[in-house]
């Protein structure tokens, strides 16, 4: 009997110094990749030295460093005659380790993922891409990446774990299928709002007017409906499938930068030229004072037309944004008003003569005669309500 119990030690013991000195070896090997990995690595991705190179020199010391722990721990527990002689147990061991080793290359990928899209943000914004726009796209586009990254691992853990997904995916079909049918309006909108945020007509912070004349400033592009600040104050809330299909004007596309054109008429006894360089000058100053202008503008002058009581113009002005061209254009039309009238410069009204023609004469009711020619006059309309004969 001492004999067997000495056997059945010097077994074990052998056992377990053979699995001791497995996962010591693969240990070591872990830790001089994680002690040396990151230097060598470096010397065939690049010398940069960039935040998304680093990242990606990290990532893979991390992977190996647990490829080589999760091998120890395999090897080490498959080298013990327990777990070599029994196929169930070798099973589940197996299994666990797939499972754990999926895990961490999940991770790995999302991972890398991440960096990918650091590099391409880095990239488009050394290219002159407005940050606001690429930060937007990037993150839509990684959310769905990791997505889809997520949804393939977990389907190998279940398949790895010994799951059928034959069914699951059949039972998962059939209710999408009623889910799809059921929530049409919803999914409708979801998509729409995939299109909106990959194609950006329309950007948070953008000002906009929409086909039913309402202008507004976009605030929220979210994955059903989006939501924009009128001028008065008020949020208006639009369905991203009614949105995708209306027809809208962006006012902050290409650029927020906007003309502003203003109409005008002098009298025709003006000097034209005199009238331009007046105009021009109350322009130029405005452009560099009021908020919002753009300071850089040269403002124009074009002639448009012989009116009918004025020769008309029109302004062009220029702002920085949407809003900006409220305050601007009231404030030339006060400073243009106040230096004509200092330069004697004629704004005219719209005037009418109206003549009244002689008729035939024809008798009054007491016999006498009536001569319209001597009754003919002339009215000049000279404003809404006055007339001079």
């Amino acid at each position: 009997m001492a004999n067997f119990h000495v056997a059945w030690f010097h077994h074990n013991l052998i056992s377990l110094l053979t699995a001791a000195g497995i996962l010591a070896a693969f240990l070591v090997a872990a830790l001089l990749v994680r002690l040396t990995g990151a230097s060598i690595m470096r010397k065939y991705i690049s010398n940069s030295g960039s935040e998304h190179e680093e990242g990606l020199v990290r990532t893979l010391r991390s992977l190996l460093t647990w490829v080589l722990v999760l091998a120890g721990v395999y090897y080490s527990l498959a080298s013990f005659p327990l777990i070599d002689q029994s196929p169930h147990l070798s099973m589940l061991l197996s299994r666990g380790l797939d499972v754990i080793a999926i895990i961490v290359t999940t991770w790995a990928v999302i991972r890398a993922i991440n960096l990918f899209m650091v590099w391409r943000t880095n990239t488009a914004l050394a290219h002159g891409v407005s940050s606001r726009d690429i930060a937007h796209q990037v993150n839509t586009l990684r959310k769905i990446l990791d997505i889809i990254v997520f949804v393939i691992a977990l389907l190998y853990i279940l398949s790895t774990s010994g799951v059928n997904l034959s069914p699951l995916l059949a039972s998962g079909a059939v209710g999408g299928l009623a889910v799809a049918l059921a929530a049409q309006d919803t999914l409708s909108n979801l998509f729409a709002g995939f299109y909106l945020g990959l194609d950006r007509p329309i950007r948070e912070g953008d000002f906009i007017q929409l086909e039913s004349g309402q202008q507004g400033t976009v605030m929220e592009i979210g994955w059903r409906n989006t939501r924009i600040r009128l001028l008065p104050n008020n949020v208006v809330v639009i369905p991203n499938a009614k949105l995708s299909q209306s027809v809208f004007t962006n006012y902050t596309l290409p650029v927020a930068d906007m003309s502003l054109y203003v109409s005008c008429g002098v009298a025709y006894d003006s000097d034209l030229q005199e009238v331009e360089r007046i105009t021009l000058e109350v322009a130029s100053v405005l452009q560099t004072e009021i908020p919002g202008a753009d300071p850089d503008w040269a403002p124009s002058v074009t002639w448009k037309e012989f009116g009918g009581s004025s020769i008309n113009f029109t302004v062009g002005l220029r702002v920085k944004e949407f809003n900006a061209q409220y305050k601007l254009q009231s404030e030339f039309i006060k400073a243009l008003h106040r230096r004509y009238n200092q330069e004697g410069i004629t704004i005219p009204f719209p005037t009418q003569s109206v003549y009244i023609m002689p008729t035939v004469s024809s008798p009054n009711h007491d016999g006498s005669t009536f001569d319209a020619s001597t009754q003919a006059s002339t009215i000049d309309v000279d404003a809404p309500g006055t007339a001079s004969s």
